[in-house]
């Protein structure tokens, strides 16, 4: 029986809905500030109309930008990584465009760890931190891109994010080596 040789790590929907709550908050906020008034009264930002404007518009535009972006990618989320057995992909740019390397290049995927942002008790525990692909060097691939959020391509090594991605960094490491055969 043929296994599907393909892997897709898309951005979490959980970071996505965060991320819709955001913006939700600062559009609310704009057009509370500026039209209803329902919280806030309309006193309020009078000695400063411009600032007050200027803080609408803002409000209104990127909080509605955002909300509007990820309530689309609530439905179908970007992929960030895809790995099929002749090449490796991964977001570039505002919209996470593929970038697509050869696999052969590919010289050894792991998890890394970090330190956590959390601190208990005075002490900071390590947790995972994504996956690492270390590809060869050589002039037919760049060495550096510019990247979507939650990935990292600089010096020949790619990094997905475990807080932006789907899936475990152990699952990717697994699914990738079986796909390319590497152990």
């Amino acid at each position: 029986m043929a296994e599907t040789q393909l892997l897709e790590v898309r951005v979490s929907r959980k970071l996505l809905l965060i991320l819709l709550l955001v913006g939700l908050l600062f559009l609310i906020a704009g057009i509370e500030i500026g039209f209803t008034h329902f919280v806030i009264g309309p006193e309020v930002g009078q000695d400063k109309a411009v600032i007050k404007w200027l803080f609408v518009a803002i409000g209104i535009l990127i909080g509605g930008a955002i909300t509007a972006n990820c309530f689309l990618y609530l439905f179908v989320p970007p992929v960030m990584l895809r790995v099929t057995k002749d090449k490796i992909s991964f977001g570039t740019g505002f919209r996470y465009n593929l970038y697509d390397i050869p696999a052969s290049f590919l010289e050894k995927v792991e998890t890394y760890m970090r330190e956590s942002n959390v601190e208990v008790n005075g002490k900071r525990s390590i947790v995972e931190g994504g996956t690492s692909f270390y590809f060869k060097s050589a002039s037919e691939i760049p060495a550096q891109l510019t990247t979507s959020a939650g990935i990292q391509y600089y010096n020949y090594q790619l990094t997905i994010s475990s807080t932006y991605a789907d899936l475990g960094s152990k699952e990717v490491v697994e699914a990738v080596n079986g796909i390319l055969g590497k152990s």
